[in-house]
């Protein structure tokens, strides 16, 4: 026997958690054993890597979080644009 109601309760429930999932994940707040769960969740390239940095000019830390995949694409854009420098100096 069910409930009159469970059907719009149940509804209402998988509504919210699949909301839940669609929100984008702040990876910045999450501790080392939360970090480590969810890399082994996923492939290597999705893999996320935090630092802790300071800019220069100022001394307030932030913590900065992006995929191998977003860090090596940056590695390639910094070298390409050392490359381009070098390239194009005049002696």
């Amino acid at each position: 026997m069910q409930l009159p109601g469970t059907h719009s309760l149940f509804l209402a429930a998988a509504l919210g958690l699949s909301a839940c999932t669609s929100m984008p994940i702040d990876f910045a707040r999450m501790d080392a054993a939360e970090l480590m769960a969810y890399n082994r969740s996923v492939k290597l390239w999705d893999q996320v890597h935090c630092v802790d940095e300071i800019r220069s000019g100022s001394h307030i830390r932030r913590r900065h979080c992006s995929t191998l995949l977003d860090i090596y694409s940056q590695l390639e854009r910094s070298q390409s644009a050392i490359n381009v420098r070098s390239a194009s100096r005049v002696y």
